[in-house]
C-alpha cells in the first residue's frame, strides 16, 4: 500500500464538540468475563478509542442501472455488468441495483466497493458509506441516475482523500441501491450475490493485491457473503479481503450468513431497551482466513418492531453467551455500541448533534482505525 504525503498515519482523538453537521433503516450492568477458549477477546473496558479522520471531497457521480430499459421499455444488460443478469436474478429484481464506478483505472492495485443498506421506501435513503443524500434518486430514469452526490463526511470519501489504497491504481464503486431484500426467498439472494461477487471478480487485475468491501445494514451482510466467496475462491488466494459492516443484518430464518434464533444481548445497550444479535458461529463461516480481515460494529436495535430483523454476532465457544462482548480474534473483530440502527448506518444525520461527534468515533471512524492498523 502507499499513502498520500501530507496525511499523518495517526491524527489527533476527537474533541468534544459538536459539530453542526447536515446530512437508514430503523440498563444492564455489563457482564462479566467468560471463559471462550481458543478465541482471544478484548473487554469492552479495554477499548480503544477511535481516532478523528479528515473529511475527503465531495464527489458527483452517475449511478447506472446493472439491468437498464431500453426505448421500447425491454430489459438490457448494461455494458460493464453482465454478470449480474448472467447469474440468474429476474430483471425486474436487478432494475433496481444502481451502481456508481467513481473510479475505474486500468491498473487497479485495489479494489474498494462501498454498499448502502436495504432502500425501504419509494424514496432513497442516505448513508454514512456511501455519503448518499435521502433524496439521491431524485434524478434516476430507466437507466441511470444522474447527479448523485457523495458526502464528503462519508467512509467512502474519507478513505479516497486518505490515499491508503493508491491513487489512480484503485478501482472505487459505490453501491446506491443493492436491492438486496430481506424478505427475498434464499435463492433470489444467492443469485445477487452471485451477480455481485461475479463482477467484482472481473474487476481483479493481475497487479491486485487488495480488496476492501464495506456495507450497512443488509449492505453488512451483503459484503460479508461476498467476502465469503472471495476467499472460497483459491485464485484469489493473493488478494487479501477487508470488509468493514456497521450493524450487519442477516435474515436468521433463512440461516443467512449462519445466524439463527439466539439472540447475543448487547452488553452496552441503552437502559430499558432489548438490543442484541442473532448469534453466528462465523469460524465456520469462514474457514479459509488467510489474508482475510472482518469488522463488525453492531448495536443490535431490532429495524422494525415486532419483525426480529436485527443485526448478527459472532461468538466463540461451543454456545452463544447470552450477553456480548468485544471480541478481537485477528481475523475477525467486533465491537458494541449504543447507537440505533440508523444512527449506525448514518451517524451524520440521525444522532443528536451533541452525540455526532461519539457516534461517528464509534462508527465510521472506528473502521477506519481499524483499518489503518491493518495497512
Amino acid at each position: 500500500m502507499v499513502h498520500t504525503s501530507g496525511i499523518p498515519r495517526r491524527i489527533s482523538l476527537w474533541a468534544g464538540v459538536a459539530l453542526a453537521l447536515v446530512g437508514t433503516l430503523t440498563g444492564c450492568a455489563p457482564p462479566g468475563p467468560e471463559d471462550l477458549p481458543g478465541e482471544p477477546q478484548v473487554t469492552l473496558d479495554s477499548q480503544s478509542q477511535a481516532l478523528a479522520y479528515p473529511n475527503g471531497n465531495s464527489r458527483t457521480v452517475v449511478s447506472r442501472r446493472v439491468v437498464y430499459k431500453d426505448a421500447s421499455g425491454g430489459y438490457q444488460a448494461a455494458p460493464g455488468f453482465e454478470q449480474f443478469r448472467a447469474a440468474g436474478a429476474s430483471d425486474s429484481t436487478l432494475h433496481a441495483i444502481r451502481i456508481a464506478q467513481v473510479e475505474a483505472p486500468s491498473v487497479r492495485e485495489a479494489i474498494v466497493f462501498m454498499t448502502a443498506g436495504q432502500k425501504i421506501s419509494s424514496s432513497g435513503h442516505s448513508s454514512g458509506v456511501t455519503g448518499q443524500s435521502s433524496n439521491w434518486d431524485a434524478s434516476c430514469d430507466g437507466v441511470s441516475c444522474a447527479n448523485v452526490v457523495l458526502d464528503g463526511r462519508s467512509l467512502a470519501m474519507k478513505l479516497n482523500a486518505l490515499g491508503w489504497f493508491p491513487a489512480g491504481r484503485t478501482h472505487l464503486s459505490v453501491v446506491n441501491d443493492n436491492n438486496f431484500d430481506h424478505l427475498f426467498d434464499s435463492d433470489t439472494k444467492q443469485r445477487i450475490v452471485n451477480g455481485f461477487v461475479h463482477w467484482l471478480q472481473a474487476q481483479v487485475r493481475p497487479e491486485t493485491r487488495s480488496i476492501y468491501l464495506a456495507g450497512s445494514s443488509r449492505g453488512g451482510c451483503l459484503v460479508m457473503r461476498i467476502a465469503q466467496a472471495l476467499r472460497a475462491n483459491t485464485a484469489l488466494d493473493g488478494i487479501t479481503v477487508y470488509v468493514s459492516s456497521l450493524d450487519g443484518v442477516c435474515r436468521n430464518s433463512q440461516g443467512e450468513l449462519g445466524t439463527f434464533d439466539t439472540k447475543v444481548n448487547n452488553p452496552v445497550r441503552p437502559w430499558g431497551t432489548f438490543y442484541g444479535a442473532w448469534a453466528t458461529n462465523l469460524s465456520s463461516q469462514f474457514p479459509r482466513r488467510e489474508r482475510l480481515h472482518l469488522y463488525q460494529v453492531v448495536g443490535g436495535q431490532e429495524v422494525a418492531p415486532a419483525t426480529g430483523i436485527r443485526a448478527f454476532s459472532g461468538y466463540a465457544g461451543a454456545t452463544p453467551p447470552s450477553t456480548g462482548t468485544d471480541l478481537d480474534w485477528g481475523w475477525y473483530k467486533q465491537t458494541w455500541v449504543k447507537w440505533q440502527h440508523k444512527e449506525i448506518g448514518n451517524p451524520y444525520t440521525d444522532p443528536s448533534t451533541s452525540d455526532q461527534p461519539l457516534a461517528i468515533s464509534e462508527t465510521i471512524d472506528a473502521q477506519l482505525t481499524w483499518l489503518d492498523g491493518l495497512l
